[in-house]
Protein backbone atom coordinates (compact mmCIF):
# COMPACT_ATOMS: atom_id res chain seq x y z
CA UNK A 1 0.00 0.00 0.00
CA UNK A 2 1.51 3.45 -1.10
CA UNK A 3 0.60 6.86 0.15
CA UNK A 4 0.91 10.10 -1.66
CA UNK A 5 -0.35 13.45 -1.26
CA UNK A 6 0.50 16.37 1.53
CA UNK A 7 2.11 15.27 4.39
CA UNK A 8 -0.02 12.80 6.06
CA UNK A 9 1.84 10.73 9.03
CA UNK A 10 2.50 7.33 9.11
CA UNK A 11 2.92 6.27 12.92
CA UNK A 12 3.49 9.46 13.83
CA UNK A 13 6.47 10.58 11.37
CA UNK A 14 5.13 12.78 8.52
CA UNK A 15 6.16 11.56 5.05
CA UNK A 16 6.30 13.61 1.77
CA UNK A 17 7.42 10.74 -0.60
CA UNK A 18 5.67 7.39 -1.60
CA UNK A 19 6.61 4.93 0.80
CA UNK A 20 5.02 1.21 1.71
CA UNK A 21 2.83 1.00 4.24
CA UNK A 22 2.48 -2.43 6.08
CA UNK A 23 -0.60 -4.20 8.38
CA UNK A 24 -0.51 -2.38 11.97
CA UNK A 25 0.63 0.78 10.60
CA UNK A 26 -1.52 3.83 11.10
CA UNK A 27 -2.03 6.79 8.44
CA UNK A 28 -3.18 10.38 9.64
CA UNK A 29 -4.48 13.41 8.26
CA UNK A 30 -5.09 16.41 9.05
CA UNK A 31 -7.06 19.64 7.76
CA UNK A 32 -4.65 20.16 5.08
CA UNK A 33 -3.00 17.20 4.09
CA UNK A 34 -4.57 13.67 1.89
CA UNK A 35 -3.12 10.43 0.65
CA UNK A 36 -3.87 8.03 -1.82
CA UNK A 37 -3.71 4.53 -0.79
CA UNK A 38 -2.65 1.79 -3.32
CA UNK A 39 -4.72 -1.64 -2.44
CA UNK A 40 -2.23 -4.34 -4.29
CA UNK A 41 -3.62 -4.59 -7.83
CA UNK A 42 -6.89 -4.51 -6.99
CA UNK A 43 -7.53 0.04 -6.56
CA UNK A 44 -6.94 2.48 -4.74
CA UNK A 45 -7.70 4.70 -1.53
CA UNK A 46 -8.11 8.34 -1.06
CA UNK A 47 -7.94 9.38 2.31
CA UNK A 48 -9.41 12.79 3.04
CA UNK A 49 -7.83 15.14 5.67
CA UNK A 50 -8.83 14.64 9.36
CA UNK A 51 -8.93 10.62 8.92
CA UNK A 52 -7.20 7.98 10.76
CA UNK A 53 -7.09 4.83 9.01
CA UNK A 54 -4.93 1.51 10.00
CA UNK A 55 -3.34 -1.04 7.63
CA UNK A 56 -4.97 -4.10 9.11
CA UNK A 57 -4.41 -6.91 6.88
CA UNK A 58 -2.21 -6.73 3.10
CA UNK A 59 -2.10 -9.73 0.73
CA UNK A 60 -3.16 -10.53 -2.13
CA UNK A 61 -6.34 -12.48 -1.26
CA UNK A 62 -7.26 -10.12 1.58
CA UNK A 63 -6.68 -6.21 1.95
CA UNK A 64 -8.07 -5.16 5.12
CA UNK A 65 -8.19 -1.34 6.10
CA UNK A 66 -10.37 0.01 9.79
CA UNK A 67 -11.62 3.54 9.86
CA UNK A 68 -11.05 5.13 13.18
CA UNK A 69 -12.13 8.26 12.05
CA UNK A 70 -12.84 10.47 8.79
CA UNK A 71 -13.73 9.66 5.14
CA UNK A 72 -12.43 7.50 2.43
CA UNK A 73 -13.26 7.27 -1.04
CA UNK A 74 -12.56 3.82 -2.22
CA UNK A 75 -12.60 2.52 -5.68
CA UNK A 76 -12.01 -1.31 -6.51
CA UNK A 77 -11.94 -3.67 -9.46
CA UNK A 78 -11.21 -7.18 -8.35
CA UNK A 79 -13.76 -10.03 -7.09
CA UNK A 80 -16.18 -9.54 -5.06
CA UNK A 81 -14.60 -10.24 -0.91
CA UNK A 82 -11.24 -8.97 -1.58
CA UNK A 83 -11.41 -5.30 0.08
CA UNK A 84 -12.80 -5.16 3.67
CA UNK A 85 -12.57 -1.85 5.79
CA UNK A 86 -14.01 -2.12 9.18
CA UNK A 87 -15.36 0.73 11.48
CA UNK A 88 -16.89 0.91 14.85
CA UNK A 89 -20.78 0.31 13.45
CA UNK A 90 -19.98 -2.35 10.91
CA UNK A 91 -17.66 -3.71 7.87
CA UNK A 92 -17.71 -2.09 4.41
CA UNK A 93 -16.95 -5.49 2.11
CA UNK A 94 -16.52 -4.87 -1.76
CA UNK A 95 -18.17 -6.34 -4.15
CA UNK A 96 -16.54 -4.49 -6.81
CA UNK A 97 -17.26 -0.72 -6.34
CA UNK A 98 -16.62 3.09 -5.75
CA UNK A 99 -18.04 4.46 -2.58
CA UNK A 100 -17.39 6.57 0.09
CA UNK A 101 -17.30 5.90 3.79
CA UNK A 102 -17.19 8.25 6.73
CA UNK A 103 -16.99 7.80 10.58
CA UNK A 104 -16.67 9.51 13.67
CA UNK A 105 -15.08 8.55 17.19
CA UNK A 106 -18.49 8.33 18.32
CA UNK A 107 -19.48 5.33 16.13
CA UNK A 108 -21.42 6.86 13.44
CA UNK A 109 -21.03 5.68 9.93
CA UNK A 110 -21.84 6.77 6.38
CA UNK A 111 -21.84 4.53 3.37
CA UNK A 112 -22.47 6.17 0.08
CA UNK A 113 -21.89 3.92 -3.28
CA UNK A 114 -21.37 5.32 -6.57
CA UNK A 115 -20.57 2.15 -8.81
CA UNK A 116 -21.00 -1.21 -8.33
CA UNK A 117 -22.18 -2.65 -4.52
CA UNK A 118 -21.10 -3.21 -1.09
CA UNK A 119 -22.12 -5.69 1.85
CA UNK A 120 -22.40 -3.45 5.14
CA UNK A 121 -22.19 -5.74 7.95
CA UNK A 122 -22.16 -6.22 11.65
CA UNK A 123 -22.55 -9.49 14.15
CA UNK A 124 -24.82 -11.23 11.51
CA UNK A 125 -26.59 -8.11 10.06
CA UNK A 126 -25.99 -6.99 6.40
CA UNK A 127 -27.54 -4.44 4.52
CA UNK A 128 -26.73 -4.23 0.77
CA UNK A 129 -25.90 -1.02 -0.92
CA UNK A 130 -26.40 -0.50 -5.06
CA UNK A 131 -24.60 2.17 -6.87
CA UNK A 132 -27.06 5.47 -5.94
CA UNK A 133 -27.56 4.43 -2.42
CA UNK A 134 -26.94 5.06 1.29
CA UNK A 135 -26.76 3.98 4.24
CA UNK A 136 -26.21 5.08 7.56
CA UNK A 137 -24.68 3.01 11.03
CA UNK A 138 -24.40 3.41 14.48
CA UNK A 139 -21.91 1.51 16.85
CA UNK A 140 -23.77 -0.67 19.25
CA UNK A 141 -26.51 -1.43 16.41
CA UNK A 142 -24.74 -1.97 13.07
CA UNK A 143 -25.90 -0.81 9.74
CA UNK A 144 -29.61 0.81 9.02
CA UNK A 145 -31.72 -0.25 6.29
CA UNK A 146 -30.25 1.25 3.10
CA UNK A 147 -32.10 3.87 0.26
CA UNK A 148 -32.08 5.38 -2.57
CA UNK A 149 -30.24 8.89 -2.82
CA UNK A 150 -33.19 10.00 -4.78
CA UNK A 151 -36.06 9.04 -2.58
CA UNK A 152 -37.92 11.34 -1.03
CA UNK A 153 -36.68 13.37 1.96
CA UNK A 154 -39.42 11.98 4.29
CA UNK A 155 -38.83 8.37 3.47
CA UNK A 156 -35.24 8.73 4.35
CA UNK A 157 -35.96 11.08 7.63
CA UNK A 158 -38.52 7.92 8.17
CA UNK A 159 -36.32 4.92 7.46
CA UNK A 160 -33.44 6.21 9.47
CA UNK A 161 -35.65 7.29 12.54
CA UNK A 162 -37.22 3.59 12.01
CA UNK A 163 -33.32 2.10 11.86
CA UNK A 164 -31.63 3.62 15.16
CA UNK A 165 -35.02 5.82 17.29
CA UNK A 166 -37.38 2.35 17.29
CA UNK A 167 -40.23 4.85 16.43
CA UNK A 168 -41.67 2.11 14.78
CA UNK A 169 -45.36 2.88 13.62
CA UNK A 170 -45.17 6.44 12.39
CA UNK A 171 -41.97 5.79 10.20
CA UNK A 172 -43.33 2.53 8.96
CA UNK A 173 -46.44 4.13 7.73
CA UNK A 174 -44.13 6.76 6.03
CA UNK A 175 -42.07 4.43 4.24
CA UNK A 176 -44.90 2.35 3.16
CA UNK A 177 -46.57 5.21 1.68
CA UNK A 178 -43.54 7.56 0.15
CA UNK A 179 -41.98 3.97 -1.36
CA UNK A 180 -41.55 3.74 -5.39
CA UNK A 181 -40.80 0.82 -7.47
CA UNK A 182 -36.75 1.50 -6.92
CA UNK A 183 -37.51 2.15 -3.37
CA UNK A 184 -37.79 -1.76 -2.97
CA UNK A 185 -34.47 -1.87 -2.42
CA UNK A 186 -35.58 -0.12 1.38
CA UNK A 187 -38.92 -2.27 1.42
CA UNK A 188 -36.67 -5.72 0.89
CA UNK A 189 -34.65 -4.87 3.67
CA UNK A 190 -37.42 -3.76 6.02
CA UNK A 191 -39.08 -6.54 5.40
CA UNK A 192 -36.36 -9.15 7.66
CA UNK A 193 -36.56 -5.61 10.26
CA UNK A 194 -40.18 -5.27 11.54
CA UNK A 195 -42.46 -7.02 13.79
CA UNK A 196 -43.70 -10.15 12.99
CA UNK A 197 -47.15 -8.47 12.58
CA UNK A 198 -46.16 -6.18 9.99
CA UNK A 199 -44.06 -8.18 7.66
CA UNK A 200 -47.86 -8.91 5.88
CA UNK A 201 -47.93 -5.09 5.41
CA UNK A 202 -44.06 -4.63 3.99
CA UNK A 203 -44.62 -7.74 1.43
CA UNK A 204 -47.96 -6.36 0.29
CA UNK A 205 -46.17 -3.13 -0.82
CA UNK A 206 -43.23 -4.95 -2.93
CA UNK A 207 -46.46 -6.47 -4.52
CA UNK A 208 -48.46 -3.75 -5.45
CA UNK A 209 -44.85 -2.08 -6.53
CA UNK A 210 -44.17 -4.85 -8.99
CA UNK A 211 -45.23 -8.42 -10.03
CA UNK A 212 -43.57 -10.92 -7.30
CA UNK A 213 -42.26 -13.43 -10.24
CA UNK A 214 -43.50 -16.81 -10.42
CA UNK A 215 -41.98 -19.35 -7.72
CA UNK A 216 -42.01 -16.64 -4.74
CA UNK A 217 -44.15 -18.08 -1.65
CA UNK A 218 -45.79 -15.35 0.14
CA UNK A 219 -46.25 -17.34 2.93
CA UNK A 220 -41.91 -18.39 2.65
CA UNK A 221 -41.26 -14.96 2.21
CA UNK A 222 -43.28 -14.06 5.72
CA UNK A 223 -41.36 -16.73 7.35
CA UNK A 224 -37.94 -14.96 6.46
CA UNK A 225 -37.24 -17.84 4.41
CA UNK A 226 -33.34 -17.55 3.03
CA UNK A 227 -33.46 -19.30 0.13
CA UNK A 228 -37.06 -17.04 -0.80
CA UNK A 229 -35.49 -13.99 0.12
CA UNK A 230 -32.20 -14.42 -1.90
CA UNK A 231 -34.70 -15.26 -5.08
CA UNK A 232 -36.31 -12.60 -4.27
CA UNK A 233 -33.75 -10.14 -4.00
CA UNK A 234 -32.59 -11.13 -7.67
CA UNK A 235 -35.25 -10.41 -9.15
CA UNK A 236 -36.28 -6.90 -7.21
CA UNK A 237 -32.44 -6.10 -7.82
CA UNK A 238 -33.35 -5.34 -12.05
CA UNK A 239 -35.41 -2.48 -10.68
CA UNK A 240 -32.29 -0.95 -8.46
Amino acid sequence: MVPVDGTPTVNGKHIRSVGRIGAGEWIETDSGSSATVKVGEIGSVQVEPNTRLRVVTARPGEHRLALARGEIQAKITAPPRLFFVETASGTAVDLGCEYTLNADEDGFGLLRVSKGWVSFQWKGQESLVPAGASCRAEQHVGPGIPYFDDASESLKRAVESFSFEKSGQDSLNIILAEARMRDTLTLWHLLSRVEVQDRARVYDRIASLTPVPPGISRQLALKLDPDTLRRWKEELAWTW
